[in-house]
Formats: C-alpha cells, structure tokens, sequence
C-alpha cells in the first residue's frame, strides 16, 4: 500500500511541475517515510517572498520581464517575456526525492547530477530544468521557450540564491 500511495504522489508532483496545471500535490503524511515533511509550508510563493525578482532573470530570459504568481499554486511563481517564461515552484518535504526520482530515470527524460546545487540536484537539458534539493525543500526551475542563456549553471544558481534566501 506504502508503494501505491508512493507512487501516487511522484506522479502528482510530476503532473504539476510539467503540466503548467496549477494543481499542486499534496503531501500526504507518512511516519514510515522521513522524506515527507509535516511543517506547513512557508505562505507565499518565491516572488511573494522576494527570494528572486525579475532583476534576477535576465540570464534567462532578454526582453521586458513580468512576474506573477501561477494560478492555483501558491508555491510557484512565473516570469514571463514574450513567448518566453521561466517557472520556479518551491516545494517543502519533496526535494530529496523528486530529485532521486529524477536522477533515477522516473520523468521518462534523460537527467544528469548537477554538483554544487544545494544538496543534490539534477539537471534536465530536454526540459530546461534544474530540480534541487536543500534540507529536503524542493527548487524546481524550468525555462520554457529560450531567449536567454539557459544552462545548467545559470539555472542552478538561482536555486543557491533561493536556497540561500530561504534560510
């Protein structure tokens, strides 16, 4: 039953960071499974807390740069310019696995460790996405489209900052 519930969860999270849906998984409650946090979140998401601005994302992205929060999820924040976006979601309680998960071939895409990213990190050059781990908080960054310099390091060093930020 633990599996089943396990499983459950890595597909909700992956659905939200991929689908752009809004949804946001719940963390489910599990004593037998120490990766789950039980604190709630911190209220806001990364541009609520100012944990990165849009002076922050040029590296990423060229143009006139908005910012705002995605729809239905508290824990993510968007900024966009042109056809252009970059999404960064913070997720307590779910970094070290989701970036197991990641590193383990479990999105179906090609993903590689990314050193010198919070605890652990892997980076997802198909997707243009860095999912990081500190102190088990997740730091998901996806920059969708191009117009800038999207590498794994640029990318990585806006979760340190985050990571960094977040205390």
């Amino acid at each position: 039953m633990k599996q089943i519930a396990a499983a459950a969860l890595l597909i909700a999270l992956a659905a939200c960071s991929k689908s752009g849906s809004g949804a946001s998984p719940a963390a489910a409650p599990d004593a037998g499974h120490a990766n789950v946090a039980s604190a709630s979140p911190p209220s806001g998401s990364v541009c609520d807390r100012k944990l990165i601005t849009v002076a922050d994302i040029p590296p990423l992205l060229k143009g006139a740069i908005t910012s705002g929060p995605m729809a239905g999820d508290p824990q993510s924040c968007i900024f966009s310019s042109g056809d252009y976006q970059v999404t960064v979601a913070l997720r307590p309680g779910l970094g070290d696995v989701t970036v197991k998960t990641v590193l383990a071939g479990g999105e179906n895409v090609s993903a590689t460790a990314l050193p010198g990213v919070g605890d652990k990190a892997a980076w997802t050059p198909s997707l243009h996405e860095v999912n990081a781990s500190k102190n088990n908080l997740l730091c998901d960054i996806q920059a969708s489209g191009g117009g800038g310099d999207v590498t794994p390091q640029t990318v990585g060093a806006l979760c340190n900052k985050i990571f960094a930020a977040a205390g």
